[in-house]
């Protein structure tokens, strides 16, 4: 069994092939988070997905790869956040955190999952916004040890020097 890490790496691409067949284009950029929320709106009716539309079947694994992709959004665009998962928890991919170095806690699949029930006003692209913008914004040095390296032993994809 994989970890929620690989998951969410691996379900955060996927995405971004599949929406690709959209013709929408999902680079990890904020902004393209947008194609995201609209497509949320044009499938899903009062917290419910169309009955021939999109998420008529694998619902929870597409809820996944959306919180995932949202996450890695706000990790590519922010100085010191991170994943923190546990597999061993039985709604470890609802239950999946980011953390930044300031301290902040975010939780994008409960986000998703909110902007569901209550439609645009949990709009998950303002979500990701703020968050990149404001709560997960980090200026100081980054902790020793808080970021991970690879499971390889290398460095962080970001971290080229």
């Amino acid at each position: 069994m994989a970890s929620l890490k690989k998951d969410i790496k691996k379900s955060a691409n996927w995405l971004v092939q599949a929406f690709r067949a959209l013709d929408k284009e999902l680079d990890f950029s904020v902004k393209s988070v947008e194609h995201i929320e609209t497509v949320l709106t044009e499938q899903f009716e009062n917290g419910q997905p169309r009955p021939d539309g999109l998420f008529a079947s694998g619902l929870g694994g597409k809820l996944f790869a959306i919180s995932s992709y949202i996450g890695e959004v706000i990790i590519r665009n922010t100085k010191a956040t991170k994943w923190v998962t546990d597999d061993n928890d039985p709604q470890g991919e609802i239950n999946i955190k980011l953390v930044s170095a300031n301290g902040t806690e975010m939780f994008p699949a409960h986000r998703v999952m909110k902007r569901l029930q209550n439609g645009e006003e949990d709009n998950v692209y303002h979500y990701t916004a703020i968050a990149v913008k404001k709560y997960m914004n980090f200026d100081g040095e980054i902790p020793e040890g808080f970021i991970e390296v690879d499971e390889n032993g290398g460095k962080p994809w970001w971290k080229f020097w």
